[in-house]
């Protein structure tokens, strides 16, 4: 029994959808990096940083304790821009603050909304937050 035109493009529709989500970019990202001391009340100025960038491009940015850091933009797709960091970094914690005590490489935010990651530590140090605008 040959099976009709309709039942042949089904499968092609399927894939079409399922990747209709997928975004390879590029987007606009505002980084902020803002150093910090736990020492004094006065802390630096932050700095603001605008980039466009698609999957598989990174930026760099300095950071307290470390020459640079690298941020990776993973994937972009219709929810969420995936990065990843070439330091491990501390992110928020399951009740806010930030989680020091596991630092991870791995970050994502919801598009046109940020992220904020930090360097694991309690004395000083920088943190960055990248936001899609």
């Amino acid at each position: 029994m040959a099976l009709g035109p309709r039942l042949l493009l089904a499968p092609l529709l399927l894939a079409v959808l399922a990747f209709a989500g997928c975004d390879d970019g590029p987007v606009r990202l505002e980084v902020t990096v803002q150093d910090w001391n736990g020492w004094t009340e006065e802390q630096p100025e932050p700095v603001v940083t605008s980039y466009e960038l698609a999957a598989g491009e990174s930026f760099t940015v300095e950071v307290v304790g470390t020459e640079e850091l690298v941020v990776t933009v993973v994937q972009v797709d219709g929810g969420e821009v995936a990065l990843e960091t070439s330091a491990p970094m501390a992110g928020e914690g399951d009740g806010g603050g930030t989680d020091i005590r596991h630092p991870r490489t791995e970050f994502s935010l919801d598009r046109a909304g940020a992220v904020s990651f930090t360097t694991p530590t309690l004395d000083g140090g920088t943190t960055v937050t990248v936001a899609e605008r």
